[in-house]
């Protein structure tokens, strides 16, 4: 866990600037836009507004740069060269793949919602078994996204898609499992605290809340989140590296 976070940090500190204009191009627009209706529309809605608009860029736009960055990625670790288009036109490629993927990710994550909905306001009896088999299911959901963490490596670099990726992602992670939900635990609460620590500079320093800081640090982290996608892809290479080569045709 310990070589795979170290070399995750090295990898987006060495690489910077190309996984920076990669995340930007989704992020920063997106960032302009969700803090032009902060600031400027405001309204007892802007909450569910920026809500729907932020749903809409992670499920149908940052597909875009997780496939550029894992495209970028794979090309770094074979020592080739590559150019922010290059990354960009060869994850495009494998956009639409990978967005359907994500299609099917939130429907399973939204499903605990939509069932605690159906049993709300209940009898007591309902309302607790209902809580439990949510419970229940909720492990289940995570459980799954951990056997399959690498499964946008494996959609976007194995041509893979959002059915036939999975048994595929489970077979890679065999023996990685729990050095995965750690890294991934440790990264989380990295990135996080940063949010956390943003959000309360803003609140001690009022001067600091303004339309333009908010971008530059919203933009900040967006390119922080590059920090799984890289995790991930090292996860999967070494999975990859390590299998044996297929055996030759009769």
């Amino acid at each position: 866990m310990a070589a795979v976070l170290g070399e995750t940090f090295r990898l987006l500190a060495g690489h910077l600037n190309l996984f920076t204009l990669i995340s930007l191009t989704v992020w920063l627009p997106a960032h302009v836009v969700l803090n032009y209706l902060r600031f400027f529309e405001g309204g007892e809605d802007v909450f569910a507004r920026t809500l729907h608009v932020g749903s809409v860029v992670q499920i149908v736009l940052d597909p875009l740069v997780v496939s550029a960055t894992l495209v970028a990625l794979a090309r770094i670790t074979q020592g080739l060269p590559v150019t922010y288009w290059q990354a960009l036109s060869e994850g495009f490629a494998a956009w639409a793949r990978l967005m359907g993927l994500r299609f099917l990710v939130n429907a399973m994550l939204w499903l605990p919602a939509l069932g605690w909905v159906a049993v709300a306001g209940s009898a007591p009896a309902v309302m607790v078994a209902g809580g439990l088999l949510l419970i229940a299911v909720i492990g289940l959901i995570l459980v799954l996204l951990i056997r399959c963490a690498v499964v946008d490596a494996v959609v976007v670099l194995g041509g893979a898609n959002a059915l036939t990726a999975w048994r595929r992602a489970a077979a890679l992670t065999v023996g990685q499992r729990w050095p995965i939900l750690w890294t991934m635990a440790l990264l989380f609460g990295l990135v996080f605290g940063a949010v956390l620590l943003a959000g309360q500079a803003f609140r001690v320093l009022p001067a600091l809340n303004h339309f333009v800081v908010r971008v530059l640090v919203d933009c900040a982290l967006a390119v922080s989140q590059s920090l799984f996608t890289i995790a991930l892809f090292l996860f999967y290479w070494r999975a990859v590296s390590a299998a044996p080569p297929p055996a030759p045709a009769a």
